[in-house]
């Protein structure tokens, strides 16, 4: 099936199913591309006392900028 197929055939649909369709397609895409990303990731372990040292940097960060 082609791209032009594909959308001819989408748009059949009715509104509320195109939606449907829709929101199942971007989650589909959204955990392929996060399955891409962190496979480039280095598997670092982190304790919760270092995690929260990068929380409240993050959070003294945000409040510098305003």
């Amino acid at each position: 099936m082609t791209q032009t197929e594909f959308i001819r055939t989408f748009n059949a649909f009715p509104a509320k199913d195109r939606l449907a369709i829709a929101k199942k397609i971007q989650l589909q895409m959204a955990d392929a591309l996060f399955d891409e990303l962190d496979a480039e990731l280095p598997d670092v372990e982190l304790s919760a006392s270092e995690i929260q040292k990068e929380i409240n940097a993050f959070r003294n960060a945000q409040k510098k900028k305003n």
